[in-house]
């Protein structure tokens, strides 16, 4: 397979911010990550009985699950992720929603609670976790893919002090897309100490999509808002999607998914990640090779005919037990469920970023 890392397009350079501004590094600067790990701190040591998974981890007979987000506090897993359920009435034929299940050992999952409905939209889709600086929960997400209505998708986030109760949603970044036809998705945070940097995707599904950056100088969610760029990121000659900021190896990563055969990518920042142009550069994109398995495989190619590992979350849990987790989606057939097939998730472990078993898999 091939991978391209492209740069910016000549007069397309990004703006320069924050000139002189101090660059966090050693305990600094992992203190600024620590907003995207995965495991709380001050939560306890998460129970994985890797001798009791099975994949899929989270499945359900009446509904299609994808795009997830994992996170351990409370005592508990917490997954949040799109729920698609038939629905003659709605457009496409199927309802999107949010749901959470919960887990003390990621084997025994609770059923699926969906999310009221938000008012203003046909449904919401694409969960991500961060915690702000104040220790609150912050989940970012993107109205109905299905809309067909004239306007497009837009961003919004919401918050919680334990993954149960939530706040009201509100808008995010809407000043960086305030067209009706302008298109944002797949919202992902990096809170930096330099303000907060938004990753998201652009474009409609039938023109010109890219990932984008903007940046919270304030820090506020609530902005005001400023659009940096491009990352000069290309997969098979397109770009990704599904975004996850995260770090690991004391480096800050993207986890993405192209947006061609729907592949778990994973780069490193090369730039300076208190400078907000310094997250239009990546370099040392590699695909995750997660084996495949009958219920994320079938005929023809991913994306077209099945989907495997779609949509990856990164959780590193090294501290506790050696090893990084990736969840991902998958599905053996694209024909249920309005064309987006009866997606499952599933998960994957490593100790190094290279190398992945899942779950029966001899070590």
């Amino acid at each position: 397979m091939i991978a391209l890392l492209a740069a910016v397009p000549a007069g397309a350079a990004p703006p320069t911010f924050a000139a002189g501004a101090t660059v966090r590094s050693g305990p600094a600067r992992q203190s600024i990550g620590v907003a995207h790990a995965c495991i709380a701190p001050d939560s306890g040591n998460p129970n994985v009985d890797w001798s009791a998974l099975h994949n899929p981890i989270v499945s359900y007979p009446t509904a299609a699950a994808k795009d997830e987000a994992l996170l351990w506090t409370g005592g508990r897993w917490h997954m949040l992720f799109s729920y698609v359920t038939n629905d003659p009435s709605a457009p496409g034929g199927v309802s999107w929603n949010i749901a959470t299940a919960t887990s003390t050992d990621l084997a025994h999952w609770s059923g699926a609670v969906p999310w009221p409905r938000q008012r203003g939209v046909l449904g919401v889709a694409s969960p991500d976790i961060t915690r702000s600086p104040s220790g609150r929960f912050v989940v970012t997400y993107q109205s109905d893919p299905g809309n067909t209505s004239g306007g497009q998708d837009k961003l919004y986030y919401r918050t919680s002090v334990d993954l149960m109760h939530w706040s009201s949603s509100q808008p995010l970044a809407p000043t960086l897309a305030p067209g009706r036809g302008d298109r944002m998705i797949d919202a992902a945070l990096a809170w930096t100490g330099q303000g907060i940097i938004l990753g998201y995707k652009s474009g409609t599904t039938n023109g010109q999509q890219a990932f984008e950056i903007g940046w919270s100088p304030s820090g506020s969610l609530a902005g005001p808002w400023v659009t940096v760029g491009t990352p000069d990121i290309t997969v098979y000659n397109d770009t990704v999607e599904n975004y996850e900021f995260v770090t690991a190896g004391g480096e800050w990563r993207l986890i993405a998914t192209s947006n061609q055969l729907d592949q778990p990518w994973i780069f490193d920042l090369a730039d300076n990640p208190a400078k907000p142009d310094g997250w239009l550069h990546w370099t040392g994109g590699r695909e995750l090779s997660i084996p495949a398995q009958g219920w994320d495989s079938g005929p023809g190619i991913s994306s077209v005919g099945f989907e495997h590992a779609n949509s990856a979350y990164l959780c590193d849990a090294r501290a506790t037990d050696g090893y990084y987790y990736l969840v991902y989606a998958g599905s053996s057939e694209l024909t249920q469920f309005g064309g987006w097939g009866h997606a499952m998730i599933g998960i994957a472990r490593s100790t190094d970023l290279l190398h992945w078993q899942v779950p029966g898999q001899a070590s």
